[in-house]
């Protein structure tokens, strides 16, 4: 996909779609590393789909996911309170992660795992090397101690360049709302309106998505203290809208399109366009392990298509219409 989108950092949304078309080559093999696209990255079924044709799927992360329900292997990672991370550097500050506990289980650091597979692999000369003796060298041109900085937590280092937040990273140095290198990369020079490609009409409304502060994207839904205070989301939706559809505010709602269903309560409120429904994102678990999360509210990504945007690679979301009715009715 790197012809095709220039200027996109990693697509992992593309993926389904080089597994069904085996172009620009056939992939045999996925290594998901702390991420769960059959819920992040749209259109969950077609996910799991394309999963399910590659011959080896490999998770790695700090609880069982959808996408981890689905791999061939699963190679646990310690917790972020367990492990030490590779030192953070913002501007002048220099800062580091990490253990405040033991760990509890059988498990490794996410650099550990990938030390132990390239050594699997028979490149592990190049990670022939601990944590802390990465951050040690890192910290090395700064004349800081691993051990001073993991006393402080974070330190500013005298001889770094304080950030000027007031010059950005461009060739102006200011905001551009011109750009030729866009252009060339097979963009518009000025920014402009794409239409969507769909419109909500007759019975259909334009489906929305969010976060809000309880809940770490999907990563949190079974943590006992945030499932109690946010335990399942629920679908937003203008008062004519639900009157229009017999729906009152609590109710359950069947949302639907041609490539899912998914069902949650009905919130009843002005706070939303007439034409739009919008519920909050990560829920809808569907991972048994989850106990308390499982089966608790609805999964947006079902309903979203893999939409990929030009030149950028990013994921498109937003552009999809739903139907909407009482549960059974």
């Amino acid at each position: 996909m790197g012809i095709e989108l220039p200027l996109s950092l990693g697509s992992i949304q593309a993926l389904p779609l080089v597994v069904e078309s085996g172009k620009p080559y056939p992939l045999k093999a996925g290594i998901f590393f702390r991420i769960n696209p059959i819920k992040s990255s749209g259109d969950s079924a077609r996910w799991i789909r394309a999963l399910q044709k590659l011959e080896l799927v490999v998770a790695i992360d700090t609880q069982m996911s959808e996408t981890a329900m689905y791999a061939h292997y699963i190679l646990p990672e310690s917790h972020y309170l367990e492990r030490m991370d590779v030192i953070s550097v913002t501007g002048d500050t220099v800062a580091v992660r990490q253990p405040v506990v033991q760990r509890l289980y059988d498990t490794k650091s996410g650099y550990e795992i990938i030390q132990g597979l390239a050594k699997a692999a028979g490149v592990g000369e190049y990670f022939n090397f601990t944590i802390e003796e990465f951050n040690r060298a890192q910290l090395g041109p700064t004349g800081w101690t691993l051990d001073v900085l993991k006393e402080k937590g974070a330190l500013k280092v005298a001889t770094a360049t304080p950030p000027d937040y007031s010059v950005l990273p461009t060739q102006s140095g200011k905001a551009e709302l011109v750009h030729e290198g866009f252009a060339k990369s097979g963009g518009t020079k000025v920014v402009g309106w794409v239409a969507p490609k769909t419109q909500p009409e007759g019975d259909r409304l334009r489906l929305l998505h969010g976060h809000q502060a309880v809940h770490s994207n999907g990563y949190t839904q079974n943590v006992p203290a945030l499932f109690a205070r946010m335990p399942e989301n629920e679908l937003w939706i203008h008062p004519s809208a639900a009157k229009a559809r017999a729906i009152k505010h609590g109710d359950y709602v069947e949302v639907a399109n041609e490539l899912g269903r998914e069902h949650l309560k009905a919130k009843v409120t002005e706070g939303i366009r007439p034409d739009c429904v919008w519920m909050c994102h990560g829920f809808g678990t569907m991972v048994p392990e989850q106990h308390l999360a499982y089966k608790k509210g609805a999964n947006d990504g079902a309903l979203y298509p893999i939409l990929i945007t030009p030149v950028t690679g990013a994921l498109g979301q937003g552009d999809v219409t739903v139907t909407v009715r009482k549960a059974g009715a």
